[in-house]
């Protein structure tokens, strides 16, 4: 067998410390500056490939070292005559980033058949790319380029969308064709000829966008809301802003249909003072608006609820929020009752409420309307007698607060309704009472609601997401 050490791992030297960094863990060793140079010694020796008796003899000091980067995969055993058959491809260095297994992965691409439409205007340089590493390829009467190990192992669209060229897993809502004046065969060829190999290889199939200035954003592909089990970490310490950056992780990470957080073109003209602004875009080019002074109130809000809603917009899926079997939040919810009178003075930050709108010479009244699953409702009716309704039930003061500073920040910078969660309604529909009886820890006729876990539950959990996020059975 070949002992083999992977391109991609990496190791320093501060004395007397040696770090190894593997795939999955660091390993840590105390060493004299002569004992650091054998084992770079060694390793540079394991980078070119070598045969597996002979690296023992030459190293016979550190035959347990090497057993042990073995086991963590710092290095790895494969067989000579797959490995001199693959030794000099571009994708060895690729497979040994993605796979735990090189030799099976590699024996995966010996399996890769890539079908290239006649109608793509780079397939015949595609097709050569792929020939030139010993892939398989045809061009023939498909819509996509299909990556095939025995079966569809991806599918790949290739479109152009804004000032952006996509090779996706996705066909993208708007989708304009691409041809040879938005970007060269050759560049785009290389972009599709690594998505086939690590589509062969891994679970984790990358999409590519690239600008008009050649600069390219690697996302990973997201299928969608799937029903997935996986063993959830069971957080419970709460940070807000670790949770909101655990909702970013996942928008910049993976293709979905939610594209980005404060990317709209008119972020940066937005007044923030005092009022911060968060807002999420999606593929169907919806623009979410909302602020609170407190960033980090704000961050609680979209991951307790906000976020939710917009999922379940762009997928439309019912989902629920859990943390230790107690329910944050659901999509599931119906309006029930009548209407009550808001006294701002309930809220602690009612003196600033108050000062926020006698500055921008506001004048509203709020209403509450119970949620039958928990929360409220918030209504807003301003001085022309225009009323608003906040769609998303709010579950505590906290939140309360934040759709109210939201709105004031909307009416400061002119920002329509359609960008946000509120919506017009007729307050002649409902009936008002003037008395006030907000509790939050009301008795709620809490539905029996269980849910499954899904993908993007994992994926947020896997980036410290302190909730399950799972689907509504």
């Amino acid at each position: 067998m070949i002992i083999k050490a992977r391109r991609n791992i990496r190791y320093h030297y501060n004395e007397p410390d040696l770090f190894i960094y593997g795939p999955n863990e660091k390993i840590k060793l105390k060493l004299s500056v002569s004992e650091y140079e054998n084992i770079t010694s060694l390793i540079s020796k394991a980078y070119q490939g070598s045969e597996e008796t002979e690296l023992f003899e030459e190293f016979k000091r550190y035959r347990k070292l090497t057993q042990l980067l073995i086991e963590k995969h710092i290095f790895y055993l494969i067989d000579p005559e797959i490995y001199n058959f693959h030794r000099s491809s571009i994708y060895l260095p690729w497979v040994e980033e993605h796979c735990l297994s090189v030799e099976k992965g590699l024996k995966e691409i010996e399996k890769i058949c890539v079908s290239i439409p006649e109608s793509f205007f780079g397939a015949t340089c595609l097709k050569e790319l792929l020939e030139e590493n010993q892939i398989q390829s045809e061009i023939t009467n498909v819509e996509n380029i299909e990556v095939l190990t025995g079966k569809i192992a991806a599918k790949y669209h290739i479109g152009k969308k804004g000032d952006r060229i996509w090779v996706s897993t996705r066909n993208h809502r708007n989708f304009e064709e691409v041809s040879e004046e938005d970007i060269s065969e050759k560049l785009l060829s290389g972009f599709l000829f690594y998505s086939a190999i690590i589509s062969a290889v891994s679970k984790n199939h990358p999409v590519f966008n690239i600008n008009t200035m050649m600069e390219v954003e690697r996302k990973m592909a997201f299928g969608g809301i799937e029903k997935v089990d996986y063993q959830f970490s069971g957080r419970t310490h709460q940070d807000a802003i670790k949770n909101f950056n655990s909702l970013e992780i996942f928008v910049k990470k993976y293709d979905s249909k939610i594209v980005s957080f404060n990317n709209d073109k008119a972020y940066f003209n937005y007044n923030q003072s005092p009022l911060q602004v968060i807002t999420v875009q999606t593929e169907d080019e919806e623009n979410y608006y909302f602020a609170d002074i407190s960033y980090e109130r704000l961050a609680q809000f979209l991951a307790e609820a906000a976020f939710l809603e917009i999922l379940k917009n762009s997928y439309s899926k019912e989902l629920l929020l859990k943390q230790q079997k107690k329910i944050i939040y659901s999509t599931q919810h119906d309006k029930t009752g009548e209407l009550f009178r808001l006294d701002l003075n309930e809220l602690e930050e009612s003196e600033l409420i108050s000062s926020l709108l006698n500055q921008e010479k506001l004048s509203a009244n709020f209403y509450l309307q119970a949620c039958v699953n928990g929360g409220y409702y918030l209504y807003v009716v301003n001085n022309d007698s225009e009323a608003l309704i906040f769609q998303i039930p709010v579950r505590t003061a906290a939140q309360l607060t934040t759709v109210i500073l939201t709105w004031i920040s909307m009416y400061k910078n002119d920002v329509s309704v359609k960008e946000s969660f509120f919506k017009s309604v007729d307050l002649n529909e409902f009936q008002i009472k003037e008395d006030s009886s907000l509790n939050w820890n009301r008795s709620i006729q809490e539905k029996q609601v269980s849910g499954q876990q899904t993908t993007v539950g994992k994926i947020l959990d896997e980036n410290g997401f302190e909730y399950e996020l799972l689907e509504v059975e």
